[in-house]
């Protein structure tokens, strides 16, 4: 063989070799590749959101059971008293049995018969009726004073007076507010729930409240009440049913602000694990809506069906189809097809 057929010889050979040592490189180079990730489980709580409003558990309206003659003052709209603290003296001008009445006008009160026993017992001693007297109320008495004595009228609970005392000189009739005070113990959340969701709503539910009527530090509360029946209510430009419920609110450290506003959650059920998958990793099916995910195989991939559950901020719950052995192909939009794409296992 000549010089000229062996360097041609040569060449051939060497393109040969070239070729087959470039072929992995050519067909790994229209191998897919994608992300896999395995379910995780989490520790979840089904809960509900919503909003309402701080209230005192206990407000009172202190009213004039005779005719009196306001004679000293020592507390002013406002102000912070304490439960028992004297807040005013009042001087008969026509002595009763007793001098003042505590009626309670917000909070917990009474209720059925033993309202309407109370308050009818009251408009009889002392000839109050129609407006004189609110509806819903708890009344508490004095001790009874003797005949030309100065009567203290006191606090009955630690709060804030809302009502302002008459001036010294000023003569209160039957019937009449001598001044208000809220208590700042035992205050308690007015929250709206919608309809659907109050349905999965039991009292003793735990409840944590956010926001102005708690202060800077979230607190922990009790669903204590659920109202009964439904009320409509105007929700930017449609009407929706909804349901009112009450929280204890469980003060340590807070600042509680009647009056202010606080977002609740809500928590339905004991804790529990359930397995999630991040979002991207499941796909719907066009023909019949069904959910599946694509499962990574030894050298390829399986369109899995899969029955997802509640969607958290982790992920989506998968109710069936999946263990947490499995791989699970996240999805950058392209389409995946077991049929056509391979997957490159490490080591395989």
């Amino acid at each position: 063989m000549n010089r000229r057929k062996k360097l041609a010889l040569a060449g051939v050979l060497g393109a040969v070799i070239l070729g087959i040592g470039s072929l992995p490189g050519l067909i790994l180079g229209q191998v897919q590749h994608y992300q896999v990730v395995s379910p995780q489980t989490v520790l979840y709580r089904s809960s509900i959101q919503c909003e309402g409003t701080v209230y005192p558990g206990e407000g009172y309206d202190l009213l004039a059971s005779g005719l009196y003659q306001v004679e000293e003052r020592f507390a002013s709209l406002g102000d912070q008293v304490a439960q028992g603290e004297v807040l005013a003296m009042l001087a008969p001008v026509d002595q009763t049995k007793e001098a003042v009445l505590y009626l309670q006008t917000q909070g917990r009160g009474l209720s059925g018969s033993e309202k309407d026993d109370k308050m009818l017992a009251l408009a009889q001693a002392y000839g109050l009726e129609g407006d004189a007297l609110p509806d819903l109320g708890t009344l508490l008495l004095t001790p009874e004073g003797r005949e030309g004595e100065r009567i203290p009228v006191t606090s009955p609970v630690t709060g804030t007076l809302t009502k302002e005392i008459p001036t010294p000189g000023s003569i209160v009739k039957p019937g009449a507010v001598i001044c208000g005070v809220e208590g700042q113990e035992n205050c308690f959340a007015l929250l709206t729930v919608g309809e659907k969701e109050a349905a999965n709503l039991s009292e003793g539910d735990e409840v944590i409240l956010a926001g102005e009527g708690v202060g800077l530090v979230s607190a922990s509360g009790v669903l204590t009440k659920i109202y009964p029946g439904t009320r409509k209510e105007l929700s930017g430009t449609s009407v929706r049913r909804v349901v009112d419920v009450e929280v204890a609110i469980l003060a340590e450290s807070q600042t509680i602000r009647p009056g202010f506003g606080v977002k609740a959650q809500i928590f339905t059920e004991d804790e529990q694990q359930i397995m999630i998958l991040p979002y991207e990793s499941v796909g719907q099916d066009d023909t019949d809506n069904s959910e599946y995910v694509m499962v990574a195989g030894k050298y390829r991939l399986e369109k899995r069906p899969i029955t997802t559950g509640r969607e958290t901020l982790e992920g989506v719950e998968i109710l069936s189809g999946l263990s947490l052995e499995d791989l699970v192909t996240v999805s950058d939009g392209k389409e995946e097809r077991a049929e056509r794409y391979f997957l490159e296992m490490e080591g395989g």
